[in-house]
């Protein structure tokens, strides 16, 4: 599914969320954490890599790795660091992108500063598992940041916000733009389900982490959420 949307999915993104996910991925940005400089940033589920793109813009000597189980969707984030690097704007060093289970990377343990997940969180039915493993790469005092999209009931745009993720989403993506639609269906189904902040900072707190804190954007429709790998004592 993930694969038959790669081509079109940044420019889905944008008019989706009329632009409003550049903004989100630099609130993210802004708040990754360096323990060493010049850092070590790992962003699960990267997709076409517009994430690392975000970071790499912000911390351009960090050591950034990006994953993602699908590799069309990883080949278009490589496709994009060409063009980067053929404007002048993407300097070394180069990502390294890792096409695996973000439930079983094969990375080194206590060697990330910040590990981010923009969207897919969402995508992974075994969060429990995730943040397990989040918590191996992280060094101590690291820093784990979730990006996610949001859907509140008790809004008072929640009808509308209803119909523009059930319907209006697919039939643009199938009518306008040939993408599947079930593809764009699942994507409204996954953000009606995902769980309130507030749950999920509960999850975050008995996996372990500390020092946690989120913040919602755009009348409630993304939020961020992050919480901190404790230090040893």
């Amino acid at each position: 599914m993930f694969g038959d949307v790669a081509p079109r999915y940044d420019l889905l993104n944008r008019i989706m969320s009329f632009g409003r996910d550049c903004f989100w991925r630099r609130c993210l940005t802004d708040r990754l954490l360096v323990l060493n400089s010049p850092g070590r940033f790992l962003d699960l589920a990267t997709g076409t890599g517009d994430q690392l793109v975000c970071i790499k813009n912000r911390w351009p000597d960090a050591e950034i790795s990006g994953l993602d189980f699908s590799e069309p969707m990883l080949q278009e984030a490589r496709n994009k660091m060409v063009r980067l690097r053929r404007k002048g704007k993407f300097q070394p060093p180069e990502p390294l992108f890792v096409c695996g289970d973000a439930l079983e990377p094969n990375l080194p343990e206590n060697h990330f500063d910040s590990v981010s997940i923009s969207f897919g969180l969402r995508n992974i039915p075994r969060r429990e598992k995730l943040y397990e493993t989040v918590w191996r790469l992280l060094k101590p005092g690291g820093r784990f940041l979730i990006l996610e999209l949001h859907f509140d009931p008790r809004s008072i745009w929640a009808p509308l916000h209803k119909f523009y993720l059930q319907s209006f989403i697919p039939f643009m993506a199938a009518g306008i733009f040939g993408s599947s639609q079930n593809a764009y269906r699942y994507l409204g189904e996954s953000i009606m389900k995902f769980p309130h902040p507030d749950r999920l900072l509960d999850d975050l707190k008995k996996a372990g982490f500390v020092d946690l804190g989120r913040h919602q954007y755009t009348f409630g429709a993304a939020m961020l959420a992050w919480g901190h790998k404790p230090q040893p004592s």
